[in-house]
């Protein structure tokens, strides 16, 4: 599973990664909703822009890498949420966060 937060749940975030869900709900701890999942049985967090359930397509660069290949099974998006400002960890503690928009030409309509 890969929930997609906007840049207003970032305390949030940063809570939920700096914890193990060893020893708690984070859920319960950090104020997020588990939602279902349609074909995964990890859930969506309610409050997230999107969600991409995912599969392990396979593990060989996972000994060497730490590197996992995953297939997208089912997408969410939330439609209420326009122009979101989403949230991407680089690692350490480094996020990037989307938001600019540009428009080029195009034959689709």
């Amino acid at each position: 599973m890969r929930n997609i937060p906007t840049v207003e749940l970032v305390a949030k975030v940063l809570k939920c990664s700096n914890a193990t869900g060893r020893d708690m709900d984070k859920f319960a701890a950090f104020g997020v909703t588990p939602a279902p999942a349609s074909i995964v049985r990890a859930p969506l967090i309610a409050e997230c822009y999107a969600s991409l359930e995912c599969r392990v397509f396979h593990t060989r660069l996972n000994n060497r890498h730490d590197f996992f290949v995953l297939e997208v099974v089912m997408a969410w998006v939330d439609p209420a949420c326009r122009n979101p400002h989403t949230l991407h960890h680089r690692g350490r503690g480094l996020f990037a966060v989307s938001g600019a928009t540009i428009t080029l030409p195009s034959r689709m309509q």
